[in-house]
Parts: C-alpha cells; sequence; structure tokens
C-alpha cells in the first residue's frame, strides 16, 4: 500500500511581498548629470534602484549650524593667536597666571564648540 505523498516544499523561498510604491518624485537634471546617473544606474538595476539603495546614505547638512561652528572655531583661533602673539612679545615678562586664564578661556571656548556638535 503506498501512502499518501507528503506536500513537496519548493526550494525557492517566497519573497516578502513589496512595499507600495504610489509616490513619485521628479527632479530636472542636466544632460551630463542624466549621463551619470544612467551610467550609474545601469551598473545596480536602474536608476530607481540605486536612488532606494543611497537613500539611508544620504546626510543633510545644515549650513547655519556649519557657519555657527566655523565662526566659534575662528574666535578660537583668533584668541590662540593673540595668546601666542602676546607670550612670544613679552618672554620675560609672561605671567603663567595670567596665560593659563586665556587658555582657560579658550578651553571653556572649545567644549562650547562641542557642546553645539553634540546638539546636531
Amino acid at each position: 500500500m503506498d501512502s499518501p505523498a507528503a506536500p513537496v516544499s519548493s526550494s525557492r523561498s517566497r519573497r516578502p511581498p513589496r512595499p507600495a510604491r504610489g509616490r513619485m518624485i521628479r527632479v530636472r537634471v542636466s544632460d551630463e548629470e542624466y549621463a551619470a546617473l544612467a551610467e550609474k544606474g545601469a551598473a545596480v538595476g536602474g536608476m530607481s534602484k540605486l536612488l532606494r539603495d543611497h537613500l539611508d546614505e544620504v546626510s543633510i547638512r545644515h549650513r547655519d549650524d556649519e557657519r555657527q561652528r566655523l565662526a566659534m572655531l575662528n574666535r578660537i583661533n583668533a584668541n590662540l593667536n593673540m595668546i601666542s602673539r602676546w607670550v612670544n612679545t613679552h618672554k620675560s615678562a609672561a605671567d603663567a597666571v595670567q596665560v593659563m586664564v586665556y587658555l582657560a578661556d579658550v578651553q571653556r571656548e572649545i567644549g562650547r564648540v562641542l557642546a553645539a556638535m553634540d546638539r546636531l
């Protein structure tokens, strides 16, 4: 007597369902930009796949924050230059305590810049 055959499992696994893609993004590009995108897209299976694959790698630049950080760093640099000039000019009269006070100010400013960068 033959036993009923067990269902044969397929060696192929089913793909998870694709998310619905009902939105379209349109961007105007130059001929050169389009050619570069088309070339890179052809290498990975199309421009849409290229853009989807790299979506998480895009970082947003906060230009106002960058300008503020640059301004703070420029002030720190100016302070360091003033301290260096003062110490080099007044080598014999350089008061170590006064220099330490200036360096502590610079250190506080660096701490402010680092704290501002952490908030981003």
